[in-house]
């Protein structure tokens, strides 16, 4: 039986149910990643795109905006969120291939700058610290450590969706205190 076109795949995403989610990979992550590659992608970035998707999709079903009778078949909701990703990716300055030129004059730092990369390096110890500690632990194996996914999953008795669902979700947390990173909320015009 298809659990996704059962009618309960809403209440059962809601309940993190890691057989939805991975129905949702098997049934849906193709199409994506065939939309993304067609469309000068990567199939490491069609991953991300699909897994972007995802999150979004679980944060509207636990926020209630999404539902089984407005959304029957998460397959076009999926597509529409990772096609709309995807179109921002591509978009983006960081997605054209732009040549960077380097300036072969020797940068002299000065005093205030080495003050200003300290402080922010501060700022940012104090957001890290601010993570849980599943979102640390995670971060650091996967960053630091250079763990892969499925070795943290096994290492902390989950499924690697939920590894790669926290790491995304910690990601986002640390997204959200960028401003705080850089300074910027005290640069801000009214």
């Amino acid at each position: 039986m298809d659990v996704l076109s059962a009618t309960g795949w809403v209440e059962s995403l809601r309940r993190n149910d890691p057989v939805v989610i991975r129905s949702l990979y098997a049934k849906h992550f193709r199409t994506i990643r065939n939309y993304v590659v067609q469309n000068s992608g990567t199939a490491t970035e069609a991953e991300d795109v699909f897994q972007e998707a995802i999150t979004i999709l679980w944060m509207k079903v636990k926020e209630g905006t999404v539902c089984q009778e407005n959304t029957p078949d998460p397959g076009g909701y999926l597509f529409r969120v990772a096609k709309n990703k995807w179109l921002d990716v591509v978009r983006s300055a960081s997605h054209k291939h732009m040549k960077v030129v380097h300036d072969d004059r020797i940068n002299v730092l000065d005093a205030d700058s080495d003050d200003d990369v300290e402080e922010r390096i501060a700022r940012l110890r104090g957001v890290y610290a601010k993570l849980d500690d599943k979102c640390r632990t995670v971060l650091d194996q996967f960053y630091f450590e250079r763990k892969d996914l499925a070795t943290i999953a096994h290492a902390m008795g989950v499924e690697e969706e939920s590894i790669r669902t926290i790491k995304y979700r910690c990601m986002m947390k640390l997204r959200a205190f960028r401003r705080a990173i850089t300074g910027e909320e005290n640069n801000e015009v009214a």
